[in-house]
Order: C-alpha cells, then structure tokens, then sequence
C-alpha cells in the first residue's frame, strides 16, 4: 500500500502551476510546505532509527507524511520554473536562481530515495519481527537482522544528506532573492550596495 501510494506521488511531478490567486506566484507559496515537512520528516526518521518502538508504532504516518512531502517538492519545483521563465532574470540573480535550481533537483532526487528507503525499512522493521508480507522474494530479502541495521543505517545517512540539501536549496532561494531586491534598489541602508540612511528632504524621509 505505502509502494503504491509512493507511485502516485508521482502524479505532481508534470503539474506546473504559476500562479494561485490574484496573481500570486505560486512558488513562494508552496515552498512552505516541503520546508516544514522535510526537516519533520528526516528528524523523525532519524529519531525513529534510536527509538524503534515509535518506528513500529509511527512508521505507517512517517511514510506517509514523506509520500506527502516528496510530492510536494514536485509542486514547487514546478511552480519555480514557471516564475523562472516568466521573471526573465540576469546577472548575479539569474546565477543563483540556476544555482537554487540545479539543488533542488538534487534535493528531489535524494529525498526520493530517502522515501523508499523509509518504506522499505519499515517493511524490514517488520518482516525481521516475525511478520511477514506473504510475498517469498520481499520476505527473503528483508528478514535478516543485518539487513535491517544496514537499512537503518542507510537511512540515517540520507536524512542527513536530505537536510543538507534542503537548507542548501533554501539558502540559494533567499540570496536570489535578496540579490534581485539589491539589484532594483540599488541596495538597504546601511547594507551592501546600500548608500546608508536618505537624506532630510528626499523621497522616503518623514
């Protein structure tokens, strides 16, 4: 069921949706939700691996939550690249929107296989512990307890990579972001590019 529901995660990925409502990008809109449900779901995975009476108990809603999440790095990718192309963006911005970019996909690429990862682990967690799935080669493979360890292992190492990426991507996003305001503005006072506080008299002054 969890394999399944992950297959249909994939159903995001071709959806490009450029704006939401009143012409909002839809871009800094979505991008809310794999920033809050990514670092849950990596910090839960790796709090799971310690404590794994929560794993039995929790892993089916922590699978779930990252079928979500991955689906929702889809949306956002997407909505990204239509705000990409409709910005038109140069120079310094440009760069690091195709920086912002290019870890994303990264990010996808490794949060996807930190989801399978998850779902199998799970199923491990619970073949190794005398339930078997009935399905003969499934169950050959994941009943070993070292199998189980190594999983788990491997699991913990792209949660952390999964992290990295995720704060990575974030961290292009907001200077492309700020470097676009710096562009326009011609800087903040008292910041780079800036030329300090406008004087008495000026547009901006009380």
């Amino acid at each position: 069921m969890l394999t399944l529901l992950a297959f249909l995660g994939f159903l995001t990925l071709p959806i490009r949706i450029k704006t939401i409502y009143s012409g909002l990008p839809a871009h800094p809109l979505f991008v809310h939700v794999p920033v809050i449900l990514i670092p849950s779901t990596i910090v839960a995975a790796i709090v799971f691996m310690v404590r794994r009476d929560w794993f039995a108990r929790y892993g089916i809603a922590l699978a779930v939550v990252s079928i979500a999440a991955m689906s929702s790095i889809f949306l956002t990718m997407q909505a990204g690249a239509a705000l990409r192309g409709a910005l038109h963006l140069q120079g310094e911005a440009a760069k690091l929107i195709s920086e912002h970019s290019q870890a994303a996909h990264i990010l996808a690429i490794v949060y996807v296989v930190f989801t399978a990862t998850l779902i199998v682990t799970f199923a491990a967690h619970r073949i190794s512990g005398g339930s078997p799935t009935g399905l003969g080669i499934v169950d050959g493979l994941l009943s070993s307890k070292s199998m189980y360890a190594a999983l788990r292992v491997l699991l913990v190492v792209l949660s952390i990579g999964a992290g990295y990426m995720c704060f990575r991507t974030g961290d292009l996003g907001a200077k492309a972001v700020w470097q676009g305001r710096l562009q326009n503005h011609g800087g903040f006072p008292g910041g780079p590019g800036g030329g300090g506080a406008p004087p008495a008299g000026t547009n901006g002054a009380p």
